[in-house]
């Protein structure tokens, strides 16, 4: 079938009569060649009456083709005029085939002779075909042809500009530009760029657009850049769409070494920078200028707070977050440890209190400082704060307390033994809120989870919506090691010393599972068992083993060792801080992993405490306590022995008095000083009396039954001014609960779209605003956030405009609507001036 037989065929799908004229008959011999199923050819020569009798009267049903072999007479002097007008023309020049072809109206014969060289591919014309709609325009199909020469997701002139631009970074500028000038859309491209986004130039390049659009989105330059807002909102789309993050980045880092920001951002304060975010630079200039402020304490920790709070939704951050996190904990530190510079502790209790409810901090915050410092491979620009931060948290903050601390064991003489004491542990926090009443329990005891560690332990378990978490605490004995620790732990009546520092219940050794497993099932008196968390971790959560574990058990004692294990090891002492943050994820997922295996209430504990500081200790931080006699044990911060002398550097205690039962001495080094001990680490340390080593945290988690946890609820106050009338336009957006253990916070995406009436199609036509609400203020008035948005340039009015409000899928990259709110658009003329204002 030729190719005119194939246009005639799809012609007659249509259309009862054809009427073709031939002017210069060449097309003679392929009329008389055609034959197409229940299609009457007929010749016109001067028998257009009789042609119409037959057609019209006689003939009515079947299809013709009327062939004309002469010019198409003027309408009065048309014979088959009404045939005509009635049913189909065919045309044979290239034009008209094309058109005929794509079924459009004769009228677009000049659209398509300016873009003819496109329609020579039968498979280009095949994929316009594909997207064509109903009732198209020249300017509808001058974008459908861009969408299918650049490769665009769409035809929108957003989606063609984002097309042309990944052909730039890809290296396919020059051909796309050479197809564009051969198919005649080369100046059409331009001319729809400048009419949205103003930009106009002799010698339009797609980077000098982006180039322009970079400078219209960062504020120094705003004034300078030779496009409008849309441009704006085009540049805040791109950072928010993902498939597109890496070539944003790209685009990012040339047009910032093009236009020699570095050089620019000397010039402002950090506080013109807070809200910028188009170029990397800015992020590092922020960085670099907070660090310095927090290390001379000349910006408020309000303000760092708050600086820091804004950084949180910007395109950059992710990529800085550990920065950020480190600016963070070290203003928290700084600040803390000044409000703290006058100490008093009464007793025991009082400081155990004190330590519990705020004094932790600045341990946590030393942590989570260095972890943060770490994952920003130690940058060079964070040195001088991270010397500053060392110095305030060891030199000034551990001694401080240290030397109030001890002043209060020196009053106090023997060690405590009250109500939180760690010997107590099994009657006080198993046996009577859970084997009492008849309740099985998980006990997972962390080697070394010292009690700030449990605080962020619990706050993890606070985020999640399956358990509730309660925290308490308790205080090991002395010696602070995993021995005594481990045997406290366990149900016992005495406590006694054997090989070494090998310590035993009722004449029992306790050292190791096994061991440990004989005396909690016989003074347990229910049916008890231990396993190392690494082999519950293994088992199948619905398999036999793990049934077989929950139902045949009421207690569970779960043993786990990472933070001990790397800091005992002095050649990775430094690597504890990792061990924290692991162990803390770690202990998340065994508890999952527990109640998954229906196992519903756990507790969580430890053994002891540990004391670290990440820099070489000086010669002033050891202690030379002359030791000597028969020394069973010794370390950094105990000694056992027998018949010891010593000096005043250190404070004896003997077993009897620490609760357990043996002649042995118990020497232990005041303060946080270690003992000298050759081959031994110094960073990370425990076994003393300091407050870091003996107060640990007792978690007591439980698997909820129904879930009582929800979000914030974030709604708009100044909503019912809902008319859009400049480019600006500010909302007040208000956080309706403030965050607490059963109220979340909530992070949210939001932006102003055009959304139409069946939600079929949604426009984005502003900036996109990242923020999570997690203000925890109980006054109203600090829960209020007020953001501006950009609106493009391109949409002037528009009666189905919508604010709306985005959550993310929890473990996705998808957004899921909460909330939109009502909008009309009425933007004036004038009103991309109104950022200058």
């Amino acid at each position: 079938m030729t190719k005119i037989e194939e246009g005639l065929s799809r012609l007659f799908s249509k259309h009862r009569i054809i009427v073709w004229y031939d002017e210069e008959k060449g097309f003679l011999e392929d009329f008389e060649m055609i034959s197409i199923p229940s299609v009457e050819k007929r010749k016109v020569n001067n028998n257009e009456f009789s042609l119409k009798y037959e057609l019209l009267i006689q003939h009515p049903q079947r299809k013709y083709l009327l062939y004309a072999p002469f010019l198409r007479p003027e309408n009065e002097d048309n014979w088959l005029l009404d045939i005509e007008l009635s049913h189909h023309v065919f045309h044979t020049d290239q034009e008209a085939m094309v058109i005929q072809e794509l079924d459009l109206p004769l009228s677009f014969r000049a659209w398509v002779k300016r873009h003819l060289e496109f329609f020579k591919s039968k498979e280009r014309i095949q994929k316009l075909k594909h997207i064509l709609g109903e009732k198209e325009t020249e300017t509808t199909l001058t974008l459908k042809l861009l969408q299918l020469v650049m490769g665009g997701e769409d035809g929108s002139i957003d989606g063609l500009v984002k097309a042309y631009t990944l052909g730039f970074l890809n290296g396919k500028e020059d051909s796309l530009k050479k197809e564009l000038t051969r198919f005649g859309l080369h100046e059409p491209f331009w001319s729809f760029v400048e009419n949205q986004f103003n930009y106009k130039s002799a010698n339009p390049s797609i980077y000098d657009f982006v180039l322009e659009s970079f400078q219209r989105s960062f504020h120094p330059l705003s004034g300078k850049a030779q496009v409008n807002n849309s441009a704006k909102v085009l540049l805040a789309t791109w950072k928010d769409t993902r498939s597109f993050e890496e070539s944003f980045k790209l685009l990012s880092d040339r047009v910032q070494e093009d236009l020699k920001i570095k050089g620019l951002l000397e010039k402002y304060p950090v506080e013109d920078l807070i809200q910028e975010d188009v170029f990397e630079d800015i992020d590092k200039r922020i960085v670099m200028e907070m660090a310095q402020h927090i290390r001379n304490e000349t910006l408020s920790l309000d303000k760092v707070e708050s600086a820091l709070k804004l950084r949180e939704s910007k395109f950059w951050y992710p990529r800085y977050r550990p920065f950020y996190d480190t600016l963070y904990y070290a203003a928290q530190l700084v600040e803390s440890v000044k409000k703290n510079q006058e100490l008093k502790i009464r007793d025991y209790e009082d400081g155990f209190k004190q330590y519990t409810e705020r004094w932790y901090q600045m341990d946590q915050n030393y942590r989570l400082f260095l972890q943060n410092y770490r994952e920003t491979n130690q940058n060079n620009a964070l040195n001088p704060l991270y010397k500053r931060v060392h110095k305030v948290y060891s030199n000034t903050w551990l001694l401080r307390l240290s030397d109030k601390w001890q002043e209060v064991i020196d009053n106090q003489k023997d060690w405590y033994f009250g109500v939180h004491s760690q010997k107590m542990f099994f009657k006080r926090d198993i046996q009577s809120p859970y084997l009492e009443k008849k309740t099985k329990v998980f006990v997972v005891i962390s080697d070394a989870l010292r009690y700030e560690c449990g605080i962020s332990l619990h706050e993890s378990f606070q985020s999640q919506t399956r358990f509730t978490s309660k925290l308490a605490y308790q205080v090991t004995g002395l010696p602070s090691y995993t021995q005594l620790g481990m045997a406290s732990l366990l149900p016992h009546k005495t406590l006694s010393f054997g090989d070494g520092d090998e310590i035993l219940i009722d004449g029992k050794s306790t050292k190791g599972s096994q061991p440990r497993k004989a005396v909690l099932q016989e003074h347990s008196k229910v049916r008890a068992t231990t396993i190392l968390a690494e082999d519950l971790m293994k088992m199948a959560s619905k398999g036999e083993e793990a049934k077989t574990l929950v139902q045949e058990h009421d207690l569970v004692y779960v043993y786990h060792n990472r933070i001990d294990k790397v800091g005992d090891d002095k050649t990775q002492e430094d690597k504890v801080i990792e061990a924290s943050r692991d162990e803390i994820n770690f202990l998340v997922e065994l508890v999952k992993k527990i109640t998954n295996m229906n196992g519903n209430h756990v507790v969580i504990t430890s053994d002891h405490g540990f004391i670290y500081q990440n820099e070489v200790l000086e010669e002033s931080d050891f202690s030379d306590a002359n030791v000597q006699g028969d020394i069973i044990r010794d370390n950094r911060r105990f000694v056992l022995g027998r018949d010891l002398s010593f000096n005043n550097n250190v404070v004896k205690y003997s077993a009897e008095s620490l609760g357990i039962k043996s002649e042995v001495d118990v020497l232990i080094p005041k303060g946080i000083n270690r003992l000298r001990k050759q081959g031994s680490g110094s960073r990370y340390v425990h076994g003393g009396s300091s407050l870091q080593e003996v107060v640990v945290p007792v978690l007591f988690i439980a698997k909820k039954r129904v879930d009582t946890v929800s979000k914030v609820d974030i709604d708009v106050l100044n909503k019912t001014n809902n008319r859009i009338t400049t480019n600006i336009h500010t909302i007040k957006f208000y956080q309706e609960q403030p965050v607490s253990e059963s109220i979340l916070p909530r992070s949210i995406k939001s932006y102003f779209a055009i959304i139409e009436a069946d939600e079929s199609n949604k426009k984005i036509i502003s900036d996109v605003v990242l923020y999570t609400f997690d203000s925890e203020s109980k006054r109203a008035e600090e829960r209020e956030v007020i953001k501006k948005f950009t609106i493009s340039s391109s949409q002037k009015s528009s009666a189905n405009t919508f604010l709306v409000i985005e959550e993310k899928v929890e473990g996705t990259n998808k957004w899921n609507m909460i909330s939109k709110f009502p909008y009309t658009l009425k933007i004036g003329m004038d009103s991309d001036f109104d950022d200058f204002l």
